[in-house]
């Protein structure tokens, strides 16, 4: 039902628009509403298309550039501290064995708290192949 009123007010609008025009007996208003003012300027477009295309330009550049910063990878990785071994005790209760900076660590988390325990001897890691860690 709702579209059938919509529809007819539609065709009524349309029909009361194209009698006032039909109606209108002012040449001038007639000649303003059927001339177009606008006349795009070619030159304008062309030279706004080619700044947005020359900005996404000059924007992947910049980021190459910024990409390319490089980080010491060395230092990334000896300060990188690594999970070597972990031993639960209980429902959220662990012990892990931390290497931090080539040294080796003990250290006891729970779901609330991390405690350091204990410094850990390099003889006393030993690797899942029974070999002591002894490259460090």
């Amino acid at each position: 039902m709702k579209k059938k009123v919509f529809f007819l007010f539609n065709i009524l609008l349309y029909v009361s628009c194209l009698a006032a025009e039909l109606n209108m007996e002012d040449e001038e208003i007639k000649s303003a509403l059927s001339h177009n003012n606008y006349e795009p300027n070619y030159f304008s477009l062309f030279l706004g298309l080619f700044l947005v295309i020359a900005l996404i330009y000059l924007t992947g550049y910049i980021y190459q550039k910024l990409i390319k910063v490089k980080i010491n990878q060395e230092d990334d990785e000896t300060n990188k501290p690594q999970i070597l071994s972990t031993v639960s005790l209980g429902q959220g209760k662990n012990l892990h064995i931390v290497k931090i900076n080539n040294e080796y660590i003990l250290i006891g988390a729970t779901q609330n708290n991390i405690s350091y325990l204990k410094d850990l001897d390099k003889r006393c890691i030993v690797k899942k192949s029974g070999k002591v860690d002894e490259k460090d």
